[in-house]
């Protein structure tokens, strides 16, 4: 029974110590999977510029500690062509703040709240094409499976529209980034649009599901292409309430540029 007990001690106390030397295989190359947030946060005095091609908008967010982050984002329509420009009503705010720290079988887990959407901003129901997370949980977890791979989920709750359209605002969202090599991965998300779905409602009930690939060109300087809205979820059939044109439920083709760097 002694040497059992001796056992235990030293098991729990070889797994503790794992847990808490445990150190991702690369560290994360973005804090936001592709529109939506990933449970990791930039290191203490981190900061980033992250600019889209389509719509185009712009970011600033800077880690304060290792745990919370800040942000700013403004943008608008057309702002490449020779179109108007549309300019989006108001800048947007982004905070988010890690809970808990991945470690050796445990997720990494994050709070946070981000008032930035995707795509055309509708002023009738208050609301971009592709609704913000607003306050939201997200955990994120490394496996070395097939080489290397992150996987993340969480949930959200936005007020975005929710007047208008008469919804509770709660939906889920999953990701995940399948590393090709040191530089290259694979990336991908779905909101399944449950805040998005009937009466009044742009969404058609098949939620957002967007991929991508990223490039770490350098640690300071990440590249992203990404296809937006794979599935086509946006409503056009005006005879169901709430519409947007057809050439807007296209899959969207879009280029992000991150650059980080520390104070």
């Amino acid at each position: 029974m002694r040497r059992l007990i001796i056992l235990l001690v030293f098991a729990a106390a070889a797994l503790s110590a794992a847990a808490q030397s445990f150190m991702p295989a690369q560290a994360p190359a973005g804090t936001d999977i592709i529109l939506f947030p990933s449970a990791y946060t930039g290191q203490k005095g981190q900061y980033e510029f992250h600019i889209e091609m389509a719509p185009f908008r712009t970011h600033a967010a800077v880690s304060l500690t290792n745990r919370l982050m800040l942000g700013v984002s403004y943008g608008g329509e057309n702002v490449i062509g020779n179109e108007e420009i549309d300019w989006y009503p108001r800048v947007e705010f982004l905070i988010k703040y890690n809970l808990f720290e991945e470690r050796y079988a445990f997720p990494a887990i994050t709070v946070g709240y981000s008032s930035i959407g995707w795509g055309l901003f509708d002023a009738a129901p208050d609301r971009y094409l592709i609704k913000s997370r607003g306050f939201y949980g997200v955990a994120s977890k490394e496996i070395s499976l097939f080489g290397g791979m992150v996987f993340h989920g969480g949930i959200s709750y936005t007020r975005e529209a929710a007047d208008f359209e008469d919804k509770d605002g709660i939906t889920l969202f999953f990701g995940g980034e399948k590393r090709l090599n040191e530089e290259l991965s694979i990336i991908g998300e779905w909101d399944l649009g449950l805040n998005d779905n009937g009466e009044n409602c742009l969404g058609d009930g098949k939620g957002y599901f967007n991929l991508g690939a990223r490039w770490t060109f350098v640690p300071e300087l990440i590249i992203d292409f990404h296809l937006i809205n794979v599935f086509g979820n946006f409503n056009t059939d005006p005879e169901d309430g709430v519409a947007i044109p057809a050439p807007y439920n296209k899959i969207g083709r879009n280029i992000s540029i991150t650059y980080r760097s520390f104070f």
